[in-house]
């Protein structure tokens, strides 16, 4: 009897041995993607950070499993494709899996055209502003910066003309 029992005990942690668990495989995964966005130069530049990966559904030696990948601080959903080939697993993503992150460029980009747009606008307000001080001072009259003679007139008291102390004696 106690042979038997360890037939079976033995054949059981060779069975658990070769099947993995969903948990174990979603790690792994998790972890062959991480280093693939890491390495290669296709998505190096991106900085992509895999923050979980969940498998949704087994169908045979067939797995679908939901990543959540961080880009530039935000988390966005990514539909993963697992198959068991003959020494593991491989994944593969949708083709358009990446479409976010030209959502995210298009409103960087969209952002820094209002930005420098505003900037133009303020500029070109300044130019104008400055263009009508010219215009108002080339249309100031002239009279007001010279004095006349009429006014040089009323300025100008009467000089005394002769020897004045001859006449105060």
């Amino acid at each position: 009897m106690k042979t038997i029992s360890l037939i079976l005990l033995s054949g059981l942690l060779a069975a658990c041995s070769y099947f993995i668990s969903i948990d174990e495989l979603a790690r792994n995964i998790q972890q062959q993607m991480q280093r693939e966005f890491n390495s290669s130069a296709d998505y190096r530049a991106y900085r992509l950070q895999v923050m979980q990966l969940k498998v949704t559904e087994r169908s045979g030696q067939q797995f679908k499993a939901l990543a959540q990948v961080r880009y530039q601080g935000q988390d966005y959903p990514l539909q993963v494709y697992i198959q068991q080939v003959e020494q593991g697993y491989n994944w593969q993503l949708e083709e358009d899996a990446f479409a976010f992150i030209d959502e995210v460029e298009i409103q960087h980009y969209q952002q820094q055209l209002e930005q420098e747009l505003a900037a133009l606008s303020l500029q070109l307000e300044q130019e104008q502003t400055q263009n009508q001080l010219f215009q108002a001072q080339e249309n100031f009259p002239e009279t007001h910066l010279q004095p006349t003679q009429e006014s040089v007139r009323q300025i100008e008291a009467p000089i005394p003309v002769g020897n004045i102390t001859a006449y105060t004696r």
